[in-house]
């Protein structure tokens, strides 16, 4: 069994020696770049990351240097370079899941009318590691390599409900943290989500992520019952309403859950 930890953050208290810092300042920097890759700055990225701009300056001209990173000299900006792609095509490559995944999801993201994602977990994140869309369905742009919350999102919320309750329990911990004085708040939308998935088998986010989209998850379990993938299907609220999705989508989604999990049993 893989095991997966919540990577820290560039200035964690954690004092563990066996982590290098240099190194886990470098991935923060990368991971400050949002999913359109749109060009940051140095003050910019050391606001996203906590760090000193003095640290921040010397990270993202070595990371240039070795082409992790573009840097536009004429606007003094930094976007995501090819040599990125690199660290994760290997892995990308080995998820034999996406291929069985990838008829099922694109079935459904034609009768939907809309987005259908397959994620995995990646501390209080879900990562995207296989897309299928519809035109209509391009108003939200997310794909493939995309972070969504946990606590907010149809996927997440289904995953976190899917979990031992020890396991869960400590993720909402972590997650509160994040959110300061609204955590009452999102932890109540959160858990009703969860209590819903664990009675329908699905979870629902109705604009809890973004405001203008309705999603719904279900998870992908391993053979003892541990949550390891999720999918979800969602969209614009005009077109993918509450009512549509607790009426028809989400079932489908389930019932396509249940078919990837069923043929990838082996590879779980």
């Amino acid at each position: 069994m893989v095991r997966r930890k919540e990577a820290p953050s560039a200035e964690s208290g954690q004092k563990d020696y066996r982590i290098n810092s240099g190194l886990a300042r470098g991935l923060a920097v990368l991971k400050a770049f949002g999913p359109d890759n749109r060009p940051i700055g140095n003050a910019e990225i050391a606001a996203r990351v906590d760090l000193p701009k003095a640290t921040v300056s010397r990270l993202t001209f070595t990371l240039t240097e070795l082409g992790y990173l573009d840097h536009d000299e004429e606007t003094g900006r930094y976007s995501l370079g090819p040599a990125v792609l690199t660290l994760g095509y290997d892995v990308m490559a080995q998820m034999e899941i996406r291929d069985i995944a990838r008829p099922y999801m694109q079935e459904l993201a034609e009768y939907a009318d809309a987005s259908v994602y397959l994620g995995t977990p990646s501390g209080s994140e879900i990562i995207y590691v296989e897309a299928c869309r519809t035109p209509a369905s391009m108003a939200i742009r997310l794909g493939v390599g995309s972070r969504i919350p946990m606590i907010s999102t149809g996927m997440g919320r289904a995953f976190l409900a899917a979990l031992p309750e020890a396991e869960r329990e400590a993720h909402m911990a972590s997650i509160a943290s994040q959110f300061g004085d609204d955590w009452p708040q999102v932890e109540a939308r959160a858990r009703a989500a969860i209590a819903h998935a664990d009675a329908h088998g699905y979870a629902l986010s109705d604009g809890d992520w973004i405001a203008e989209a309705n999603s719904a998850g279900a998870v992908i379990r391993r053979r003892d019952g541990y949550p390891v993938y999720a999918v979800n299907v969602g969209g614009l609220r005009s077109i993918i309403t509450t009512e549509r999705l607790e009426q028809d989508l989400a079932p489908r989604l389930v019932a396509v859950a249940r078919k990837i999990e069923h043929i990838a049993r082996g590879m779980l």
